[in-house]
Parts: structure tokens; sequence; C-alpha cells
């Protein structure tokens, strides 16, 4: 286990977990929660890594941004912060492996907006999420905006963003925001069985080449799979490893 800003960073099987560990709220007091390179890093020393959970630790995920900051703020340094953290999110959304959010509790302002950086969010019956940042005189800063409407389009985004709405478990699976609701107050062992699911019968290479796909076509990238099939096919350890390094070093530039 390795401590990186706001948060813990551990392995389980072939399950990278990382969790925000910061007071009872897992307040963001620094915006960028875990430390992109050192991540990285980490990623690129542990090859048989196919899932990333990232969870918080207690009762909830995150209620995000220590408020009592905002007035204090020197706007330069909070600037080159927020930039930091949305790197890292964005770093986060380009992984080539499976990547899902357990939420339990408050989920709330930069804490939704990490949870979004994933593909998938698990959340337990008594979850609420928000992005309130409009009651408090500003606007979500870290990306959380744009993935919204890509995730509900334009209308329900623009909706929940003005009113700073604050939604249960149940409204947000309706709504398409989170992708399931446990069955269980915690959904930690949930998200893992169902990222376990994902990985089962499944090489690296095969989850590599999915994921890079899919987030490639995202990107607008023109024929996102060339050279897939072929590797896959392969099926050798060697490519693994290569296919590995070579997204490292495209989510790095």
């Amino acid at each position: 286990m390795i401590r990186t800003n706001l948060s813990e960073l551990s392995v389980e099987d072939n399950i990278a977990v990382l969790t925000i560990d910061n007071g009872s709220k897992n307040l963001l007091t620094e915006p960028e929660f875990a430390d992109r390179e050192k991540l990285l890093d980490w990623l690129d020393a542990n090859p048989q890594i196919g899932a990333l959970i990232i969870t918080g630790k207690g009762r909830h995920f995150s209620h995000g941004a220590d408020v009592s900051r905002f007035n204090d703020a020197d706007m330069e340094e909070l600037s080159r912060k927020l930039e930091n953290a949305r790197a890292l999110l964005r770093t986060i959304e380009k992984l080539p492996i499976i990547t899902a959010a357990a939420i339990n509790g408050g989920c709330f302002g930069g804490g939704l907006e990490i949870a979004l950086s994933c593909q998938f969010r698990i959340a337990s019956p008594s979850s609420f999420l928000g992005l309130p940042e409009i009651m408090h005189g500003v606007v979500p800063g870290m990306g959380g905006m744009e993935r919204l409407y890509r995730l509900l389009g334009k209308e329900k985004a623009l909706k929940m963003i003005l009113c700073g709405e604050m939604i249960g478990a149940k409204a947000a699976l309706d709504m398409g925001l989170i992708t399931k609701i446990s069955s269980s107050r915690n959904s930690f062992d949930e998200t893992k069985d169902f990222v376990k699911e994902l990985l089962s019968g499944k090489t690296l290479t095969q989850i590599h080449a999915i994921v890079d796909t899919i987030n490639l076509a995202s990107e607008g990238v023109l024929d996102p799979s060339k050279g897939k099939f072929e590797a896959v096919l392969e099926e050798a350890s060697s490519n693994d490893k290569k296919l590995i390094r070579t997204y490292s070093e495209r989510i790095r530039a």
C-alpha cells in the first residue's frame, strides 16, 4: 500500500484500489486527491492489474471540496491545482483497464467528478450524489460538467448542475448516473464482484484492446481498433507488456 496525497493505493489480486481517505467526509482539501505520476508509475510496476476501483474510506465516498478554503484561495495557485486534478481525472478516464467507483454515503462536488471519470459507478442504497457547487457561488472545476453532459445529455445535466440537485441512488439509477445499486449498505464488495465478472475469462491483452479502442473512439480517433485484433490473436505475454507500456506513454503525453 502506498499513500498518495489524500488517498491510499493498494492491490487485491489483479484489482487496484484507490481509497480517498481524509476525515469523516473525505473532503478534498486539495483538488488533486492522488498523485498522477505515482499512480502511473505504480501501474507500470504492476502490469498484472486489470481494473481500478475508486472508493472512500468509511461512510462516505467524498463530500467534495472543503468550501471553507474558497474565500482565501490564491487564484493562480488554485487554477494550477485544478488543472492538475483535471489531468489526473483525464488519466483515469484513459486507462486501458476497467474502472469503477464504489459509492457509499455522500458523493458530492469533486467526489462525483472523480466518480464520473470511471466507466462504472455502483452505489449503496443510501447514497446521495450531486454537483452542488452552484449553492456555494461557484461551478464544478474538475471536469464534472462535461462528463455529466456526455453521460446524461444536455437537458438532464443542465438541470442537475443549475439546481445543485442531490439525488438518491434510485433516482440516479433511473436517470443513468450510476450503473447499479448494491444490495448492501457498503458497495465495495459488490463493486469488486462486478469488476471480477468483467475480467473473468479474458486476457489482459483483450481487456486493454477493448477498453483502449472505446477510449480512442470517444476521442474521435479514426480507426481506433487498428492492430488490436492482431495483438489479441498472438496472445503472448510479451504483447501484454508492450501494450501496457505503449498506453502508459500515450497517457503521460
